[in-house]
């Protein structure tokens, strides 16, 4: 694009000069994409070979600015202050300034050593398109180089689009490289090599070359310092507040997981209940069916031993009901709130160990292998210590005895058949057992619950095989079926043979007059079938 500043003319003094005029000398531009300010032609052409940005507006001497004191930025608007003081917090005091005092500013650096002689030729103090000192290598903002790396740019691309633009952000790099990425030197890498600062140390060598010219070397050294150490300082400031950031995000994170973690352990500890509770009322109904038959087989042997003139065994009396307690008091009345009543426990005959190995199988296969592994480590330390009493006794009342030989159906009734009798606390194995009793009926146990679970595993499958062969031969059954009906229906077609045909009629229709003409299947023989062929 041209180069084409609003308002710009050119002028003639002193006759065929081509010198620009007193005007266009004091003229100030201001670039419309970057807001950069250029105090004569020259740098806003350049600006323009730089950026690629032509267009330039121009701007009164009289125009207010405000000037950061603790970092020396220029914001040509109230808005450009406002946003500046959000993005860095250590600017906090602006000086109002007017276009006239930068422009005065720029020209007193670039001001020409005075001439060596008197009447020499020298430039001019006002002459500011006066040649100036060789070009220090740019300085780009790291910052804005690592998002450009990021976004997948190359290097050298990336700095001369910083370079080109000013540093003036992220945007107008981008803009830059857009409008420029088919030139033939795009990815040439520029000489100097530009510095690479944090954007921290850029302002704070900004601050130190806007500081007044009445300054001593030291003074501005001095000044120089404290704006690095403000800058570090503030760099370390910004790193804290991040650390601390990700440190209450982790501590949010870790709650949350515990929060989520306690609520599934919640969750799975109802279904547990759930579970236990319905094993538990199974338990019990197995448990009364149970007690109904040793009622039913005991029954049964009372009336063989009468038959044959026998006394009926002491494990096969009936045993009376127990006659309900007299009430004692004004609390014991019928009409009293019943009193929650203490645990009672059936005292099961004792069977023999066969007929309690075949009630334990019929648990499921998790219970009963819990069952055969706690009643195994038992045999074994009974016969590792067959004189210790404390492995000789068990208490029942403990939760994890009680869940692992008590409640499977036919526990109790095991232990009864090798020996072990109750007491009030819990179960002993009297010292006149032989250790050995009870591992060998542990080992037959063990034996019958694996040959058990092998059965029905068989039957599991053998049941699954026999439904899948039922529902092959219910599919082969309609396969055949329909292989049948499609042959019956061939066979039918070719019954009738070629007398079928297509015939056309004319419907009546409300007027009197021909109607649509339909097709329609005439499946008798039409007669016209039976003329010879004319």
């Amino acid at each position: 694009p041209a180069f084409a500043p609003t308002g710009h003319r050119r002028g003639q003094v002193n006759g065929p000069s081509n010198n620009m005029s007193s005007e266009v000398a004091q003229m100030v531009l201001r670039c419309s994409k970057t807001g950069k300010l250029f105090f004569n032609e020259k740098d806003a052409k350049q600006h323009n070979e730089d950026t690629g940005f032509a267009e330039f507006e121009q701007v009164s001497l009289d125009d207010k600015v405000w000037v950061c004191v603790e970092t020396g930025k220029v914001c040509v608007t109230e808005t450009e202050m406002t946003v500046y003081q959000k993005r860095d917090p250590t600017a906090k005091t602006f000086e109002e300034k007017t276009i006239g005092f930068l422009r005065e500013r720029y020209l007193a650096k670039r001001k020409p050593p005075a001439p060596a002689a008197e009447g020499g030729d020298g430039p001019s103090p006002m002459d500011v398109d006066a040649p100036a000192a060789a070009p220090e290598p740019a300085t780009i903002s790291k910052e804005t180089l690592d998002q450009l790396l990021e976004m997948g740019f190359p290097q050298p691309r990336a700095e001369k689009a910083l370079v080109r633009t000013s540093n003036a952000g992220l945007e107008a790099a981008i803009g830059w490289l857009a409008d420029h990425a088919e030139d033939a030197d795009v990815d040439e890498p520029l000489d100097p090599v530009p510095a690479i600062l944090a954007q921290a140390d850029i302002d704070a060598a900004a601050l130190a070359r806007s500081a007044n010219s009445h300054l001593t070397p030291e003074e501005k050294q001095a000044k120089l310092q404290a704006a690095v150490e403000a800058a570090q300082r503030k760099r370390e400031e910004t790193e804290r507040e991040e650390e601390k950031a990700r440190e209450k995000a982790r501590r949010e994170s870790g709650k949350q997981m515990v929060k989520t973690k306690a609520e599934l352990e919640e969750l799975q500890r109802k279904r547990d209940a759930e579970q236990r509770k319905k094993e538990k009322m199974e338990d019990m109904l197995h448990r009364q069916r149970l007690r109904e038959q040793l009622e039913a087989d005991k029954a049964e042997r009372r009336a063989a031993r009468a038959a044959k003139g026998l006394p009926p065994l002491d494990a096969d009396k009936a045993q009376p009901a127990p006659a309900p307690p007299a009430p004692t008091s004004a609390g014991d009345a019928p009409d009293a709130a019943p009193r929650p009543k203490a645990p009672v426990h059936v005292d099961l005959p004792v069977v023999p160990v066969q007929e309690a190995v075949d009630v334990l199988c019929g648990n499921r296969d998790f219970m009963l292998d819990t069952y055969v592994e706690t009643v195994a480590k038992l045999g074994d330390n009974v016969v590792k210590n067959p004189t210790e009493l404390k492995y000789r006794h068990i208490r029942t009342s403990n939760p994890k005895i009680h869940e692992r030989l008590i409640r499977p159906t036919g526990g109790e009734l095991f232990l009864r058949a090798v020996g072990w009798v109750r007491e009030a606390d819990g179960m002993t194995l009297p010292q006149t057992v032989a250790p050995g009793a009870m591992s060998a009926a542990v080992a037959e146990l063990a034996t019958t619950a694996t040959r058990k679970k092998a059965e029905r595993d068989q039957a599991e499958r053998e049941k699954l095989r026999a439904e899948r062969e039922a529902a092959m031969k219910a599919k082969q059954a309609e396969k055949e079926r329909l292989r049948q009906a499609m042959e019956a229906d061939r066979k039918e077609i070719s019954a009738r043979g070629p007398a079928q045909a297509i015939k056309a009629q004319k419907l009546p229709s409300a007027s009197g007059g021909g109607g649509v003409a339909v097709n329609r299947l005439n499946l008798e023989e039409d007669p016209r079938d039976q003329q010879p062929q004319g």
